[in-house]
């Protein structure tokens, strides 16, 4: 089954006990592969990005493809 792009951002991002990290904003890809490399995930304003363990900035953090379980009616981390 495909997904689209479309389909997915917006879509809430929780962690490995299923806590709310944020919303899904943006979608990375490798251009070489064509594989997913990175999820933009805007947090949420009850969540402080510096003490999460991605690349982040004020509002956002980079979370890598690695660090995603799976992807459903909202996206799964693994950490």
């Amino acid at each position: 089954m495909a997904i689209f792009g479309r389909e997915v951002i917006g879509r809430e991002v929780v962690d490995r006990t299923g806590a709310l990290l944020g919303r899904l904003k943006d979608i990375h890809f490798d251009l070489n592969t064509g594989m997913l490399s990175d999820l933009v995930v805007s947090v949420e304003s009850t969540v402080d990005p510096s003490a999460l363990p991605f690349e982040n900035d004020q509002s956002t953090v980079k979370i890598p493809s690695s660090s995603v379980s799976r992807i459903a009616a909202k996206i799964h981390l693994n950490q």
